[in-house]
Order: structure tokens, then C-alpha cells, then sequence
């Protein structure tokens, strides 16, 4: 059956960063609950939502934390009837560790998975690189996920894509200021270029772009302008922003404007 014109229900997670696997997880479990509350098929966390993206990544990056709490995720994910695509580690059996974004479906079952592919000098020194771009199909669109810099490198992602072309775009993040910001230009910051990029790739595919961006970082709590995901259009127009800073769910329907915000606890 096709869904393709059927209306796409939303969950976008500013989750609380937590330094354990065990806090981020009982995020992510509360989060996926209030979703299917609120009708959403398809919850988006950030990049390394499982683990937390900071200095601490080392310690929680390992098969004996990873495995048991994705386990967690995907009864969580069946128990609510609701899918996700979640940033996590995965673990190749030669040893090499990617920073991955994993499709789980409304059964828990584990699909395509995306190993980010345009890593900063900082994270070489850890993770591998992927080499590929996972497509899938969700209620009846193409999907594939860019993780967070990789928003730069759209002639490589445009020529992985060339032969696939993909309908939705999930974008996983950690995006502040510095070294980005997504600001509106009105106020007193300097752009970074991130939102026109964003709008540019969303032409560039004819695609709809959703990001879904951590509010804070652990690393650096002094910083701000995070937070502030954003829905793009095929056009590139922003059809939508969540709030800047805060932590909380934003469910929308895929191309409309309005959304539905709920705090989560800092």
C-alpha cells in the first residue's frame, strides 16, 4: 500500500544530554511514550542520542553498554507502537566504531542504518568512517539521514543518491554557536552559514529536511543557540523551528507549520 500522500505524523527530541547511557535511556524510553500519546509514528532523536556526544564517549561507547540499551529502546519502541531513528555507536566485527543512526520500526526490529561518513579530525580519533548511505522506506517515502557537518558535503551525498533519490531527509546533530548556529538573522549572532546550507540541500534533493538537534552541550554548557531544530521544505523554505535552548518534544505534521511542544526536565 502506498502512504506516500498520507499525512506523516512527527516526534522531534530536544533530549536532555545525560554523561551515562543508563540517564539517556530513560530519556529516550519517557520520550518514545509521549509520542505515541500524541500520535506520532516516527520519533527523531539527536545524533548519539544513546550514549550522549561528549568527552565521556570513550566509557559508554562499548558493546557491553550499547547492545543491553538498545535492547531497551527497541521494547520501548514496541511497546508504544512507535518507530525512531536514534544516534548510537555500532561496532564492526574487525573493531572499528562508527557513529551510527539506526532505524528501529513500530516492532522493534532494528533496519537501516546510516554510519556517518564526513567525520570531524576530533571524532577520527575514535570512530571510522562509513562509506555508504543507507536508503529505506517509511510509510511510503524514500528516507536516508546526513548527521550533522556531513549537512556540508552535498555533491558526495547528491552523487551516493543519484541513483536512489530520497523523498525525506532526517538530519541528527549538535549544532551551537560556535561551530554553527541556526539562528533567525534578526538577532544579535553571528550565522554560520548552518540554516542556509540546510535550505540549500533541501532544494539540492528535493526533499523534505527534519533536524533534530540536542539543546545543550555537556562539553561546553556555557554555549548556547542550540536547541532550535528545524523542518524544511523541498524549496528550502523553514517551515518550522522548535525552541532555541530548551529541552522537549515537538510533534508536527510532515509540511505543515504548527506544531505541538512539550517540555521535558533539564
Amino acid at each position: 500500500m502506498n502512504h506516500e500522500h498520507e499525512p506523516l505524523r512527527l516526534a522531534v527530541a530536544q533530549q536532555t544530554m545525560e554523561w551515562t547511557t543508563e540517564r539517556n535511556v530513560e530519556h529516550i524510553v519517557s520520550v518514545l511514550a509521549l509520542a505515541a500519546g500524541q500520535g506520532a509514528q516516527l520519533c527523531l532523536f539527536p545524533e548519539l542520542a544513546l550514549t550522549g556526544f561528549h568527552r565521556q564517549i570513550r566509557e559508554q561507547a562499548r558493546p557491553e553498554i550499547v547492545e543491553p540499551a538498545l535492547q531497551r529502546v527497541r521494547a520501548a519502541c514496541r511497546d508504544a507502537r512507535v518507530a525512531s531513528l536514534i544516534g548510537l555507536p555500532t561496532f564492526a566485527a574487525d573493531g572499528a566504531v562508527r557513529n551510527s543512526y539506526a532505524f528501529i520500526d513500530a516492532e522493534g526490529r532494528v533496519g537501516a542504518t546510516v554510519h556517518k561518513n564526513g567525520l570531524t579530525a576530533a571524532e577520527l580519533t575514535f570512530f571510522s568512517a562509513g562509506t555508504d548511505r543507507a536508503v529505506t522506506r517509511f510509510a511510503g517515502r524514500s528516507c536516508t539521514t546526513v548527521m550533522c557537518r556531513e549537512i556540508e558535503d552535498i555533491d558526495a551525498i547528491a552523487a551516493q543518491l543519484a541513483h536512489e533519490p530520497v523523498q525525506l531527509v532526517f538530519w541528527p546533530s549538535i549544532v551551537g554557536h560556535p561551530p554553527g548556529t541556526i539562528a533567525e538573522p534578526e538577532r544579535a549572532v553571528q550565522d554560520l552559514g548552518y540554516r542556509q546550507r540546510a535550505g540549500g540541500f533541501a532544494r539540492r534533493l528535493n526533499a523534505h529536511l527534519v533536524q533534530c538537534n540536542w539543546p545543550h552541550a555537556l562539553n561546553t554548557p556555557e554555549r548556547n543557540y542550540q536547541g532550535e531544530s528545524k523542518a524544511y521544505a523541498p524549496d528550502g523554505e523553514i517551515l518550522l523551528t522548535l525552541p532555541r535552548d530548551e529541552a522537549g518534544v515537538g510533534v508536527f505534521n510532515l509540511g505543515e507549520r504548527a506544531f505541538r511542544w512539550t517540555p521535558l526536565p533539564a
